[in-house]
């Protein structure tokens, strides 16, 4: 009998079972290919980014502070009253035939406090005492009275929004903005600087009423990247409690440190403090703009409550994408020792005494700088 014998296949059939295992396995190293080439041009990004960021040099070199005497702030004190008034003589009177009756010697009156000029006896509006930052009394109704706006030693800047270009370690970046709003009460003040690549943005809120001592902050809120916001709550001085009768003292704290800290008078946040400035430079343009002038401002940050001060250098001129901005120079003195933040602002006389510049440089070395571009109000 004879075998049948299986007939060959067709020798293309037999290429193509062939070829399709290797189509697929080529097909998935493609792709393997095309995500290991994305993230090697998202490396390659970072790397650059980092390379020029160790162009900038830290430590900066330092500032030409100007040797000055530091005068630490005392209360106003109100003169003396004035003395009771002198009762005026009598003007004479023409003779009649029948005399009067003889009048009682006059008495001095009382003198009427409630007519009085507040003038008299009070100090002639605000003052900034002994050229420091720690505006005191700026009602003139001493530290029981109401709060009031504040006087010529202190004059509130208009609502205006501000953008900047932008430099994170000297490259430039997309435009920051800054908020500010008051309705001569209360003020709300926002600043955002974005981060590169995704990192996301430096966002720093303050918000507060204005007092006898200016900007009196009440919540401040930092955001650093995608973390949560740290949180610093001012608790100001509230009635008298029921038992002892005495008011509570004015109290600090914060969400990234369980500490409760003492709230001196005139405490600014790290943002409101350039407000501040402001305030006082429009309010005294030429106190302020005093070569050498040292102002102290007791600052919460996010876990502390220390005294800093803020030193004037001098006029310069900055540079701008929209042309140069004469400016005053002020830059924060090192809080202690070991303090490596460096913060540095411009104030423009032509823009009201806005900030016109901004930098900050971190401990680790970072530096964010905020240059004007424009604004809207103010």
């Amino acid at each position: 009998m004879d075998t049948l014998h299986p007939t060959p296949r067709n020798p293309d059939e037999l290429n193509t079972d062939r070829v399709q295992p290797r189509r697929r396995r080529f097909y998935r190293l493609g792709r393997f290919g095309l995500v290991l080439l994305a993230v090697l041009v998202l490396h390659i990004i970072a790397v650059v980014w980092i390379a020029r960021s160790r162009q900038v040099t830290w430590p900066p070199a330092p500032e030409q502070i100007i040797p000055t005497l530091l005068l630490h702030p005392e209360p106003v004190q109100p003169p003396t009253p004035p003395a009771a008034p002198k009762a005026r003589p009598a003007s004479p009177r023409p003779r009649s035939q029948t005399p009067p009756a003889p009048a009682p010697t006059p008495t001095p009156p009382a003198p009427d406090l409630a007519s009085m000029d507040p003038s008299e006896f009070t100090s002639a509006g605000a003052q900034a005492s002994g050229d420091t930052g720690v505006v005191k009394d700026l009602s003139g109704e001493g530290p029981s009275g109401p709060p009031a706006p504040p006087g010529d030693a202190f004059l509130l800047p208009p609502s205006a929004t501000l953008r900047y270009a932008t430099y994170v370690n000297g490259v430039r970046n997309e435009d920051g903005v800054i908020r500010w709003a008051t309705d001569g009460k209360t003020y709300t003040l926002a600043v955002e600087i974005p981060l590169p690549l995704f990192f996301g943005k430096l966002a720093f809120r303050s918000a507060g009423v204005v007092g006898p001592y200016g900007l009196t902050p009440t919540r401040y809120e930092e955001v650093r990247g995608r973390r949560q916001p740290d949180v610093t709550t001012f608790h100001y001085a509230t009635d008298p409690i029921p038992a002892s009768g005495a008011q509570s003292a004015p109290t600090v704290t914060f969400t990234r440190s369980p500490a409760v800290l003492p709230l001196p008078e005139g405490t600014q946040d790290r943002f409101s403090v350039f407000l501040q400035l402001t305030g006082l430079a429009r309010g005294g343009p030429e106190r302020i703009a005093s070569p050498g002038l040292t102002l102290e401002f007791p600052i919460a940050d996010t876990d502390s409550v220390e005294v800093a001060r803020v030193q004037h250098v001098g006029e310069e001129t900055i540079d701008t994408p929209n042309g140069t901005i004469r400016a005053q120079h002020f830059i924060r003195l090192p809080r202690r020792a070991d303090d490596k933040r460096r913060v540095e602002i411009w104030l423009s006389a032509d823009h009201g005494w806005l900030p016109v510049r901004l930098r900050q440089t971190e401990p680790n070395g970072m530096q964010f700088d905020l240059v004007y571009q424009s604004q809207e109000g103010g």
